[in-house]
């Protein structure tokens, strides 16, 4: 994961069990500072072109892909099912059906060697949401017994149990603004 707060590229090592509810376990985590070229890069990138933003989207995929296999031999994790990733949010507007993170091209994958499943935030923007639909979703499995999830990373945001299912959405900002 890759956030707004800029504090780096956090990387987790979870194993999913489900008997009659889903339980987790993190067996290894960490988190990969980005140094001061990386965040006046991923800061700024709102403001650059599409041929920038193009050459932005290969570096991070490949700092992505290179952080990835150091974190597996790291640890060394010889089991893996795959690799989930929402790339790194350079612009987002939902409001106007519009979400564009780097981070997620196909040469993660191929370097990587493993199933990558990325682009998350674009459907759900589309489909009317505010571009974390992973988020709500594993509230409501892994946290069955809270009435309420929130979240404080860059956003803050909340996930709500209801009568007949769950309800999520972004509170305002923070880390970005400690930043």
């Amino acid at each position: 994961m890759s956030g707004t707060s800029l504090d780096g590229l956090d990387l987790v090592y979870v194993k999913f069990t489900k008997r009659d509810i889903w339980n987790f376990k993190i067996l290894a985590s960490k988190t990969y500072h980005y140094d001061s070229n990386w965040i006046t890069k991923l800061s700024g990138s709102i403001d650059i072109s599409s041929k920038a933003m193009g050459k932005l989207d290969i570096k991070f995929s490949n700092f992505l892909s290179e952080k990835i296999l150091v974190f597996i031999e790291e640890f060394k994790i010889e089991k893996l099912d795959g690799v989930g990733s929402h790339g790194h949010t350079v612009i987002h507007q939902p409001n106007k059906g519009f979400t564009h993170q780097i981070g997620n091209l196909k040469l993660v994958a191929d370097k990587i060697q493993k199933l990558f499943v990325c682009d998350f935030r674009t459907q759900d923007v589309l489909l009317g949401g505010q571009g974390a639909p992973l988020v709500p979703v594993g509230d409501k499995f892994l946290f069955h017994n809270y009435d309420a999830c929130i979240n404080l990373g860059g956003f803050s945001n909340v996930t709500l149990k209801k009568e007949n299912g769950i309800e999520a959405y972004d509170i305002c900002a923070l880390n970005t603004i400690l930043n």
